[in-house]
This record gives C-alpha cells, sequence and structure tokens, in this order.
C-alpha cells in the first residue's frame, strides 16, 4: 500500500462525518478554495498551499480524465480533494501513511503532494467514482488494478513500459496469483499488472469491456477475450506487452521498487507533477 499510493473505501456513515473530521482537525489549517466541480483543500504553509495555482486546473482536469475513461460522463457530485505533506500527514488524518486515500460515501480523497512526490488525483477520483456508484467489484485485483489503468502513469512513465520492464526482469505474477491472491502480493508489481491487463482487454475489445471486468473480475479476462486458458492468455498478452511498449531504464526501475510510482524516476528528471494519461 505505501508504493502506489493506494485507497479504501469509506466505511458506512453519515454523510459527511469523515469530510468534517478531516476540515475540523486542530492540526490544520485548511484553504479551501472551489472549482466548477471539485473543493480543493490545502494545508496552510504546506507544499500544496504555495502550489496552488497548479493544483486547482489540475483538479478539474482529473475528474474528466477519470470519468472520459470510466465513460460516466454524468457523474453529478462535487468532490473534495486535501493535499497534504506527507505519509505521516495521512497517518493523522486516514490512519494509515499511505500517499493516497478515498471516502467513497462522501466524495472525498485525501492525498500527498511534495517537491518529489505527485498526487495520485486520478487514482484515487477513481475509487470514488466506481465505488460510489458502481455495483459492487469482483474482487480487489479489478478496484486496485482499473485505478491504477486510469491513473496510467508509473514513476514518469507510462504503466505498460514499466510493466514491459517487470516481464524482462521476470517479476510478473503468475496470472492466477494476480487474480486468486491479489492482497498476498507486492503491491507495486500487482497493480500494475492488474492495471496493464485491464489495458490489453481494453485494447482487444474497446472501453465497453471495463464493466464488464468490474462486475465479474481480472479473472473473466481470458474468457472474455476468448482465450482457453490463463497460460495461453499469458503468453498472448506477454507478445502484446513486448510489442507495444519498450522497457523503461533499469536504473529507473530500481528507483521506483525503492521509492514508488510517485517519484520521476527519468534520467535527469525530478519534476513531482507528472501528467496522466488524458
Amino acid at each position: 500500500m505505501l508504493s502506489l499510493g493506494c485507497s479504501a473505501p469509506s466505511p458506512s456513515s453519515d454523510h459527511s462525518s469523515e469530510l468534517q473530521r478531516i476540515l475540523d482537525d486542530p492540526r490544520y489549517d485548511w484553504i479551501s478554495i472551489e472549482t466548477p466541480h471539485t473543493r480543493v483543500h490545502l494545508a496552510a504553509g504546506s507544499f500544496a498551499g504555495e502550489n496552488r495555482d497548479l493544483l486547482l486546473p489540475r483538479a478539474e482536469e482529473a475528474r474528466s480524465a477519470v470519468l472520459n475513461r470510466l465513460n460516466d460522463p454524468d457523474y453529478p457530485s462535487t468532490i473534495d480533494l486535501f493535499y497534504v505533506d506527507s505519509r505521516a500527514d495521512m497517518e493523522q488524518l486516514v490512519g494509515l501513511p499511505v500517499t493516497g486515500f478515498a471516502y467513497s460515501d462522501e466524495q472525498a480523497v485525501v492525498l500527498v503532494f511534495n517537491s518529489t512526490w505527485r498526487p495520485f488525483e486520478r487514482h484515487e477520483l477513481t475509487h470514488v467514482v466506481t465505488l460510489g456508484t458502481w455495483p459492487d467489484p469482483a474482487g480487489p485485483a479489478v478496484v486496485e488494478g482499473l485505478a491504477t489503468y486510469v491513473d496510467g502513469f508509473c514513476g514518469g512513465f507510462e504503466n505498460g513500459r514499466v510493466a514491459r520492464t517487470m516481464l524482462d526482469t521476470e517479476t510478473l505474477l503468475p496470472f492466477e496469483d494476480l487474480t486468486g491472491r491479489f492482497r498476498q502480493q507486492d503491491d507495486l508489481v500487482a497493480y500494475l499488472q492488474a492495471a496493464v491487463t485491464i489495458e490489453f482487454a481494453v485494447e482487444r475489445r474497446g472501453a465497453g469491456v471495463i464493466r464488464t471486468i468490474w462486475e465479474r473480475g481480472s479473472a473473466a479476462v481470458p474468457e472474455l477475450l476468448d482465450i482457453a486458458s490463463p497460460g495461453d492468455f499469458g503468453l498472448q498478452f506477454e507478445d502484446w506487452l513486448s510489442s507495444a511498449y519498450d522497457p523503461i531504464p533499469l536504473e529507473s526501475w530500481d528507483a521506483i521498487l525503492e521509492h514508488g510510482c510517485g517519484i520521476d524516476s527519468r534520467p535527469g528528471q525530478q519534476s513531482p507533477l507528472l501528467e496522466a494519461n488524458s
């Protein structure tokens, strides 16, 4: 959970109870700014507070990109986005030292943003939209895989390029482990492989297959693609990955393994504000 900035749905509660608790936390002085479809909350004195002009359009863009990729244009709710400096802040506010957390029942996300770590708006907003309005998902692989697919990037590179490097370094998981024992795997590898599995299905069947995978689970992907067995699926998946993407530099892969997907691991690059797929 610490590598990718993952999240979980909120427990059932009175509307806005968690949101209000965060707003009322005496350790934070929130600067709250409304955009057409979001409310952005920045901790006073934080890195985000000093870079608010970058974050306001970013929040709107992330919402639009998520709805476009999910083919869910009618999402009506205003979404609250909280930005803080560190995992320590996250542990204080949400109880876990992660880099992103979604309260889907309350249309709110909390995100880390600092000089070396980009915020995972698209990942967390995907959780808000899907877990808040779609039918119950068929397992964690599709929940986290879809959010990672929508985000699109890891360490400054497309997910597919990082997954190609995982193939080349023999890091990919057996398909049965990915779909049947997802939470027992290394989260960075599992999230990325689940994301690129969904991308492979979308390339073959179009974006309409996303809702079917959501309802049936990632284990159903071979059948949805008319592939006879997990073994045959693995061969076709690896052939596609090899032909569609080049690997990333090994120094970048090592940096991602050590620090996670929120850094910019590209040689010579240091910007935390990496753009995700449009």
